[in-house]
């Protein structure tokens, strides 16, 4: 029996992991179980819960998360019918039950941005991990490289928004935001984006810090419409956020990926974790 089932049904979760899945049935169990045994090591055996969302899944995805329920029994499974990025994690940040809220991919983490996150978790009130603020681990192939920079040029000029990245990994302080995200009325791609800007207008205070990013799998959406999407929902959010003020002066700070490096695990509890992960799955995704 691995430490992780060692849980108290009395004791109330410090972070929620809030992970989206669509047709994720090939990896879904898999990565769960290889990022499991790292929030055990951060915060604690049976101190923190997954929140899974079944967004309009049609493949087997729903059975495996009853299973990744019952395995980590302080975690939530929520179902939608329709598939929308947005609305999955508006819907899966409204099932958080902890203080502190995490937002993943299934396929997509970087536990070093979550280790350094989790010290500064006091400071800040939303934490974005960005792909966009050092080039030496983003490994985007060209294309979605170019995309992911003229969509944040483009809310850079409509915006003046003066973070690299709002799609990326993301902690928040769940007191402060969730006034913020019960304003925020955005879906598919661009929720997350109204709940940056808005949490910079309402003068709370953020941070930014590089994440590693590691294409494992070539892009579902047609880019095509994908990007007739997103200027669509640009032009919309536009209209919410233009006549927003601002509280005072912008509450952001920038971090390098040295600051965050050094608030990664050492090598050797590195190791037990990933023994802890080889228990309880057959074998890992490979190394970051």
């Amino acid at each position: 029996m691995t430490p992780h089932h060692l849980v108290s049904e009395n004791v109330a979760p410090d972070l929620s992991v809030i992970v989206p899945i669509l047709n994720e049935e090939e990896v879904l169990w898999h990565n769960m179980t290889e990022i499991a045994p790292y929030y055990d090591r951060l915060v604690g055996p049976g101190r923190w819960q997954f929140v899974l969302v079944n967004n309009g899944s049609s493949d087997d995805s729903a059975t495996i998360v009853e299973r990744i329920v019952a395995t980590w029994p302080a975690s939530v499974a929520v179902g939608l019918e329709t598939a929308d990025y947005g609305n999955a994690l508006r819907v899966g940040l409204a099932h958080a039950t902890a203080p502190f809220g995490h937002i993943i991919n299934v396929e997509q983490w970087d536990m070093p941005f979550l280790e350094w996150a989790w010290t500064q978790r006091e400071r800040y009130d939303l934490i974005l991990g960005s792909k966009r603020a050092d080039p030496t681990i983003n490994f985007q192939s060209p294309r979605r490289r170019f995309l992911s920079w003229g969509l944040n040029s483009l809310l850079s000029l409509l915006f003046e928004h003066v973070a690299a990245d709002t799609h990326g990994p993301k902690l928040m302080k769940m007191a402060t935001m969730r006034p913020i995200l019960d304003q925020s009325v955005m879906s598919r791609g661009q929720f997350d984006t109204e709940f940056t800007l808005r949490a910079l207008r309402a003068g709370l205070w953020l941070a930014e810090a590089p994440a590693e990013y590691v294409e494992q799998r070539p892009p579902r959406n047609f880019m095509i419409r994908k990007i007739l999407q997103n200027l669509f929902d640009l032009v919309r959010l536009r209209r919410l956020i233009q006549p927003l003020p601002y509280a005072g002066h912008v509450k952001l700070h920038r971090w390098s990926r040295i600051d965050v490096n050094a608030a990664a695990l050492d090598p050797i509890e590195q190791g037990e974790a990933a023994d802890v992960a080889a228990n309880v799955r057959p074998s890992a995704i490979g190394e970051r």
